[in-house]
Order: C-alpha cells, then sequence, then structure tokens
C-alpha cells in the first residue's frame, strides 16, 4: 500500500509520510480530508501573516512510533522521552523574512507526529484523532515558522492564538465544504 499522501491547496503542499502504518481505505481518506484542510488554512497563513503570496510553501509531515520520535527528541533535543510533536525546520527564520527560496518554492522543513501521544491526547481532549492530528500539525507547523513557544510567555501567548486562528479557518473551511 501507499506510504505517501500529497496535498496541495493554494500554494500549500503537504507530504504525508507515514512509513510504520498501514492506512484503511477510510484512513487514507480522513488523512488526506485533514491535509487538504490544513494545505487551505495555511495558504491563507501564509499570505496574512507573511505576504508571501507569490511563494509556494512545501511542509512534509511524518506519523510515526513511539522509538522513532524518542530517538529523534534524544538525539535533537537530548531529552529520552516520548512527545507528542517534532519540528525542523529548514529555513533560518521564516517570521524574520530570512528564507532560502527555490523559485517559487519555500521549502519549510518537517514535522513528525508521533501516533500514540496524538491518539491518547486525543481521548485526553475528547478530540476526534484527525482533530488533535490537525492541532499537532499545526502547532509543528508554527515552529517551522519560527514561533517558539518555550522562549517567552509572551511568545506562548503569541503561538496559542495563531494556533487557534489556524484551526479556527480549519473549521470554517471544513463547515463550508459540507
Amino acid at each position: 500500500m501507499e506510504k505517501e499522501i500529497t496535498a496541495q491547496q493554494g500554494q500549500v503542499c503537504l507530504n504525508f509520510f507515514f512509513p510504520d502504518r498501514e492506512l484503511s481505505a477510510q484512513g487514507m481518506k480522513d488523512f488526506g480530508e485533514s491535509l487538504n484542510l490544513m494545505a487551505l488554512a495555511m495558504d491563507t497563513f501564509k499570505n496574512e501573516q507573511f505576504k508571501l503570496n507569490e511563494n509556494s510553501f512545501i511542509l512534509n509531515i511524518t506519523l510515526c512510533d513511539d522509538e522513532k520520535i524518542k530517538e529523534l527528541n534524544l538525539e535533537f533535543r537530548g531529552k529520552d522521552k516520548i512527545t507528542d510533536v517534532l519540528s525542523f525546520p529548514l529555513q533560518e527564520n521564516l517570521r524574520a523574512g530570512e528564507f532560502d527560496q527555490f523559485i517559487p518554492e519555500v521549502e519549510l522543513g518537517d514535522i513528525y507526529v508521533c501516533h500514540s501521544v496524538c491518539e491518547a491526547q486525543a481521548q485526553e481532549f475528547s478530540l476526534s484523532y484527525q482533530e488533535e492530528f490537525i492541532h499537532l500539525c499545526v502547532h509543528g507547523f508554527l515552529h517551522v515558522c519560527g514561533y517558539d513557544h518555550e522562549i517567552s510567555q509572551v511568545e506562548e501567548i503569541l503561538m496559542e492564538s495563531l494556533e487557534e486562528k489556524i484551526i479556527k479557518k480549519i473549521s470554517e473551511i471544513k463547515k463550508g465544504s459540507l
């Protein structure tokens, strides 16, 4: 079975990889819909926030297991534990307008989402799996754009408000498409 789904909406391309999972036809459909919704909302965000109407964004998202996320967390953050999402930006600081442009594309980087943690947090917060997956991807997207809630309370508040704004946009798009 195919191990990649690509969603392109507006000028945002999301490449989704799931190397450790077999997805049913419904699972493929659910992830495809989530990716399309996120791509549309991220396209709006990039145009409003960064004024990058002429540039395409490319972002890679990988759904991984506990072992992989723990390995990455230890290697890159020095934390020997499982976490929900990790982000690896390819740009110096997109937020400050510093980025490498491969005309007309800006490659943002990679996001890893831990399947088991996403599943547990969905239950904890009374969300569907796809709703929590979207939340974690939006969180990772903001990190690759240069936002970091760990540096200050002001930054944490800003990042949370941007997460809410993007998730609200996704909800609006979803309601409009029904």
